[in-house]
């Protein structure tokens, strides 16, 4: 399989030269890398850009050896609820706002739910040292650079959700006459302060693919 296999339709706004680079440099590293480097551009693996609605850009990859998936927030499909991450529990209490009453719910803590809808869930950097968060920013800042240029002119419309300072510290490479910025605290702050994050965002979000579209993200299944 090419580079260009792997990204599909995202080699129209991905610099397939810069990602290139990056996947060499970080397979050849000493170091252990988060996630695995196999795993660093799996969300564009599972959401096309064709069905690309919303962009939720969260800070690193999770730091602990084996935790980060290559989709931002995301646990694998086999870790019990017990044993999520605390961003995305935090993250899924606000999702399904636990302040109302509901029925028998239904997460998928992997996420990949969500990127098949449309929803393309990256990090502002895509990899970090174990143990070491914010270790690669810099690394990733060219790339990120280019990707959000590149994919705010071509692809007009698209919701771009910056949760957290790292986060909107890209603004500036989105184009907002073409496109809505949502902005929020990282999940990670309301872990730090014990507080709930506000489910405002999604419905947010929602609001503006029903009068785009008519068509809403389903954030949790509902029984």
């Amino acid at each position: 399989m090419t580079i260009d296999d792997y990204f599909g339709d995202w080699s129209k706004v991905i610099d397939l030269r810069e990602a290139n680079r990056l996947m060499r440099q970080l397979s050849a590293s000493p170091q252990t890398i988060c996630p695995r480097p196999k795993d660093i551009f799996k969300a564009f693996t599972l959401c096309s850009l064709k069905d690309l609605k919303v962009l939720i850009l969260g800070m690193d990859p999770y730091p602990q050896k084996g935790i980060a998936t290559g989709i931002a927030f995301a646990n694998s499909s086999n870790t019990p609820e017990s044993s999520f991450s605390p961003s995305l529990e935090v993250l899924r209490e606000s999702v399904i706002d636990f302040t109302k009453p509901h029925g028998i719910v239904n997460f998928d803590q992997s996420l990949e739910k969500w990127e098949r809808q449309g929803v393309l869930l990256l990090n502002s950097a895509l990899s970090c040292q174990a143990g070491k968060p914010g270790s690669h920013a810099l690394l990733w800042r060219p790339f990120m650079k280019s990707f959000l240029t590149k994919l705010s002119e071509y692809s007009p419309g698209t919701i771009y959700v910056l949760m957290g300072n790292m986060a909107q510290s890209l603004e500036t490479y989105i184009d907002k006459r073409l496109n809505y910025i949502l902005k929020c605290k990282h999940p990670a702050y309301y872990v730090r302060n014990k507080s709930r994050m506000p489910s405002d965002i999604w419905k947010q979000i929602n609001k503006i693919l029903m009068g785009q579209i008519g068509k809403a993200i389903e954030w949790f299944e509902e029984y």
